[in-house]
């Protein structure tokens, strides 16, 4: 209908060729409801329009139709609500407090902008319409609300390359807040340190006594720059020291990431 009064108003047959170009074009868009509509490839919530983003975050234009939702805490109810509301699939829950919600294809980071909107916390689309995020309780076909089962954790350790690139996303996140405040117990006198880790090699991994799974601690050696006050560690000769690094499995980015 949207698209038709645009058509007419223009008087022109372009805007009849634009709507059939739309994801949601003339007569073929998702079904609303009361408090939802379809306009193009806007979507509007209880009035409020949610434009779709011209961006390549995720990647590409079209995604398969997966929202992570990520309510503040306290919300999980509400947010379960919402989604029934709005004429959505809730597909599945975690014991972390997040849904995967089903919508509509092309209209995944409108929604994701909209619960995150009404919700609070985070909420975006996910980038794989063949697997949902890890761990994920699968919702009852009936109703939607009790679980029935569980995907696992990956048992496999974090590998070489996740260890390495952990290690540096570790210092880089101290250098970035300014650098490492520290003071000589001999002395009391106060340090700056600056660092950069110029390469790391993963010695070995482990679970710790009590460990969720997903959760590891692992040994490497690293190539680091060092130095102290106002320096650049990167000009700094790199050498060896060995560290241990606590990372851990994140569903939202089925990845391994800083367990911070």
């Amino acid at each position: 209908m949207h698209c038709v009064q645009r058509a007419a108003r223009g008087g022109r047959v372009v805007g009849w060729v634009l709507c059939l170009a739309l994801l949601a074009g003339c007569g073929g868009g998702p079904d609303g409801n009361e408090y939802v509509d379809y306009d193009g490839t806007t979507l509007v919530v209880e009035g409020t329009e949610y434009a779709r983003e011209n961006t390549m975050d995720p990647p590409g234009t079209f995604l398969p139709g997966r929202v992570v939702v990520q309510p503040e805490e306290g919300k999980l109810d509400d947010a379960v609500a919402l989604i029934k509301r709005y004429g959505l699939t809730l597909e599945g829950r975690s014991a972390e407090g997040w849904l995967l919600a089903k919508a509509p294809d092309g209209f995944e980071m409108q929604w994701a902008a909209a619960l995150q909107a009404k919700l609070g916390g985070r909420s975006f689309a996910t980038n794989d319409s063949a697997q949902s995020p890890t761990p994920i309780v699968a919702a009852a076909a009936a109703g939607g609300d009790a679980p029935v089962a569980e995907e696992s954790v990956p048992a496999d350790e974090p590998s070489a390359s996740d260890v390495r690139r952990i290690a540096i996303e570790r210092y880089e996140r101290i250098e970035q807040a300014g650098g490492l405040p520290m003071t000589l117990t001999a002395t009391g006198q106060p340090l700056l340190l600056h660092a950069k880790v110029f390469d790391a090699r993963k010695e070995s991994c482990r679970r710790l006594p009590g460990a969720k799974p997903g959760e590891w601690e692992c040994e490497a050696e690293l190539m680091m720059g060092l130095c102290n006050g106002d320096c650049d560690p990167a000009d700094e000769e790199p050498l060896p020291k060995g560290e241990r690094v606590a990372i851990r499995w994140d569903p939202a980015q089925r990845g391994f990431a800083l367990d911070d």
